[in-house]
């Protein structure tokens, strides 16, 4: 007998949500490792940047408890993701950029993720948009405050916003005019993504508001 599609989409969501976690506790780790944090710095900067989107989008929401305390084994898969890093950054120094490519994929997962849940829980589409977006950049937000960096959602010209906000509203349109889940959340992915990368390789950048 095969396992029902609601199911096999919750488990997909799962492993997707727990791929995000990893790739944005790293990010938070190589952060730490370029402010020479110590391993307790290191490993909350992990934790905040993994959590830091999907708790405000849950308290905005009002999901609570927030998703770390209904299912610790987030927190635990950003703690062993910070352990695990930390004796290879200990004997390697890796350069800033680095940090850029677990960020798109963190960025690209979280939109879609945020949205998802979202748009599941029976929101507006402009609410799934704004939340969809802030679980994507508001961990790389919050870490890079914390490790007292310029924030790239605040950098001149920086897409990231920018690369998070296309991928949302495409999965918001596709949704509307009924479009499979599964094709929705693949073309937001790959679009936060493509835009991301793009962006990176590239040097893509925003034209500027004023002269």
């Amino acid at each position: 007998m095969g396992v029902p599609m609601s199911l096999q989409a919750s488990t997909l969501l799962q492993i997707a949500d727990f791929t995000g976690t990893v790739f944005f506790a790293a990010t938070g780790v190589l952060a730490s490792a370029r402010r020479r944090m110590d391993w307790i710095g290191a490993v909350v900067l992990a934790v905040v940047t993994a959590t830091g989107g999907g708790t405000l989008r849950d308290l905005l929401s009002g999901q609570l408890p927030v998703f770390w305390i209904r299912d610790p084994r987030y927190l635990w898969i950003a703690i062993l993701t910070a352990l695990a890093l930390l004796p290879l950054l200990h004997r390697i120094r890796f350069p800033e950029r680095t940090l850029w490519l677990p960020d798109a994929f963190g960025l690209a997962l979280y939109t879609w993720i945020g949205s998802e849940k979202i748009l599941l829980l029976g929101f507006p589409g402009i609410i799934v948009v704004i939340l969809g977006v802030m679980t994507g950049t508001a961990g790389g937000l919050i870490r890079d405050v914390l490790s007292a960096e310029v924030p790239f959602i605040l950098k001149k010209g920086e897409l990231y916003v920018a690369a998070s906000l296309p991928g949302a509203l495409i999965f918001v349109i596709m949704r509307e005019g009924h479009v499979s889940l599964k094709i929705s959340s693949i073309t937001c992915l790959l679009t936060v993504l493509a835009l991301r990368l793009a962006a990176l390789r590239w040097k893509i950048m925003l034209p500027n508001a004023g002269n």
